[in-house]
């Protein structure tokens, strides 16, 4: 069995070198988008006035500029009480829930917030996740064929597609998409300065969800720990702030008024 758990383990470990391909075009994801975006839009009933519709729109429109993606951004506010929680899907199709206002709690943070899920958008973190799922697949899918040809036992066979399912798993993929998040939330208060908010708001956001409650260990967690990305903001946030006050001004592609759809 070691004969062939070698290469086995040696070709799923190649994959985490593969972390930043992505083989989906915009174009490729875009019937997916607009078919997660409909299904949030029947699960949960839609927004359309008030003052925070009317803020969730502000803040969108300012983040989206300063993406300076041209995407055909669309903004909405779900009614949702009890998700914390907000979205950006591929082409820049924007959501968030009611749930999530209680605690950002001002624009500032709201800005935070957005900025990190437009992020994710502009960064193609949807289409490199799906590209590692493909190759992760693969991998596994070669890792079976090499114990087949080499006669194991379906209990050996078995024991070793588990270990390296599990391998797989916690040492390639849910690492990786914390990598995505924390790129998401240093892009994401980039985003939340040049649109002119206060990046400060970040890390006590980040701190008030810590309150709420954890889903278990940051380790076996596609998020980063919440008090971690607070610690990790403060001390970048003054670098950031340098950083961008350091560029020379250039024009970003802007978003003209009402280019965020409603």
């Amino acid at each position: 069995m070691r004969n062939f758990l070698r290469p086995c383990l040696f070709s799923v470990l190649l994959l985490a070198g593969c972390a930043d391909l992505n083989f989906y075009s915009d174009e490729d994801l875009e019937p997916l988008s607009v078919q997660a975006y409909a299904e949030a839009q029947e699960q949960y009933p839609e927004v359309k006035s008030g003052p925070d519709h009317d803020m969730v729109q502000r803040v969108a429109q300012k983040i989206a500029a300063a993406s300076g993606e041209n995407f055909a951004w669309e903004a909405k506010l779900l009614k949702a009480d009890d998700v914390v929680n907000a979205f950006c899907l591929p082409n820049g199709r924007i959501a968030v829930y009611t749930g999530i206002l209680p605690v950002t709690q001002n624009e500032d943070a709201l800005a935070a917030v957005l900025g990190h899920e437009v992020a994710h958008a502009t960064k193609r973190h949807g289409g490199k996740r799906m590209t590692q799922g493909m190759l992760t697949q693969a991998g596994l899918t070669a890792a079976d064929l090499a114990m087949g040809l080499g006669k194991m036992s379906d209990e050996s066979k078995g024991m070793v597609m588990g270990v390296l399912g599990a391998g797989a798993q916690i040492g390639v993929i849910l690492p990786y998409s914390r990598d995505n998040e924390s790129e998401a939330d240093i892009e994401g208060i980039r985003y939340a300065i040049r649109a002119g908010y206060d990046p400060n708001e970040a890390p006590k956001l980040w701190e008030r969800m810590a309150a709420l409650g954890s889903g278990g260990p940051a380790w076996l967690s596609t998020h980063p720990d919440p008090m971690d990305r607070a610690a990790e903001l403060r001390k970048r946030i003054p670098q950031i702030i340098e950083e961008e006050k350091g560029k020379q001004a250039k024009p970003t592609k802007s978003v003209a008024p009402g280019a965020v759809k409603k």
